[in-house]
């Protein structure tokens, strides 16, 4: 493979019945699997399995926030990721699980309360190494290297152009964003990929989020924008409403995207309503942002 693949493997939200919950998978050019929240339960498995993504690739998960449309798939995916190290010749490296600082304590509890002893010597032991942001930090990073290893590193937001670091496949960068009413620890992801030519590749996930001083910054020249887009206000939301459960509007993510300068647009995180009307959602999103602009369904994908 020669790009940076991007499956989304559930577009919906705990409102929409016809659609997954959030889930992305990012596939670098050798292979690795970056998995982007993990769903609403044993669904992200089936989502997985029906995309063809080996398990076994997934080198790192990364949860936006604690809600259950984004990480109760996380301990299926670990159990799956178990599993794949039981044969002599599996997978039994290291797997790097980012969440908010303030979350990974929950998260791990939670993993154990439905999976009692995940994490001993029989099952994942301690292959599973936590990663936090913490809301006082702009950004924090991680660094996928092609020998396999990975380490928390000072984020570097490059710009179009730059280079990535010899022997660095990825960086990682994850910023605190306000989100939930009550509000929870969240994170945006921006992933930075080398193809094997030495270009880089630039995706940004905003998990769930409401509008963020710096995320212009954040996402600012990136090749994929993939934004939430829970509500339309052409279908009659109030956009004031909708910032204050900690969410955007369609409109919203378009100005995000023309503000950020973006090259291309794909929305997603849609509920029962904004999801039975994804070219409406395309439309108002486009009255801001005259980029390419997606509304994927479930398990498509798209090169970067």
């Amino acid at each position: 493979m020669s790009a940076v693949k991007v499956t989304f493997l559930g577009t919906g939200s705990t409102g929409d019945p016809t659609r997954r919950c959030g889930s992305t998978a990012v596939s670098l050019p050798d292979g690795t699997v970056i998995l982007v929240d993990t769903s609403g339960g044993n669904e992200i498995w089936h989502a997985l399995r029906e995309a063809s993504i080996d398990v076994a690739r997934i080198r790192v998960i990364i949860l936006t926030h604690q809600h259950l449309d984004h990480a109760a798939g996380l301990p299926f995916v670990l159990f799956r990721l178990a599993m794949a190290g039981v044969p002599a010749d599996g997978h039994r490296g290291p797997i790097d699980v980012c969440a908010p600082a303030a979350a990974v304590d929950d998260l791990r509890r939670m993993c154990e309360i439905l999976f009692p002893g995940m994490f001993t010597p029989w099952w994942i032991g301690d292959r599973v190494r936590w990663h936090g942001c913490t809301s006082d930090q702009y950004v924090w990073g991680l660094e996928l290297r092609d020998d396999g290893t990975t380490s928390p590193t000072t984020a570097r937001l490059g710009t179009p152009g730059d280079a990535l670091p010899e022997g660095v496949i990825a960086t990682i960068s994850t910023m605190a964003v306000s989100h939930g009413a009550p509000p929870v620890p969240a994170q945006a992801v921006r992933i930075d990929a080398a193809l094997a030519n030495g270009e880089v590749r630039r995706v940004v996930i905003s998990g769930d989020t409401g509008p963020n001083l710096g995320f212009t910054r954040f996402a600012g020249g990136v090749d994929l924008l993939i934004h939430e887009a829970i509500e339309s206000e052409s279908l009659g939301a109030n956009p004031f409403l909708v910032f204050g459960t900690g969410h955007v509007t369609a409109a919203s993510a378009g100005k995000v995207a023309a503000a950020s300068r973006v090259k291309r647009l794909a929305l997603h995180h849609l509920n029962a309503r904004t999801g039975q009307h994804p070219e409406t959602v395309r439309a108002e999103a486009a009255e801001h942002f005259t980029g390419e602009i997606l509304v994927p369904n479930d398990l498509d994908t798209t090169e970067v």
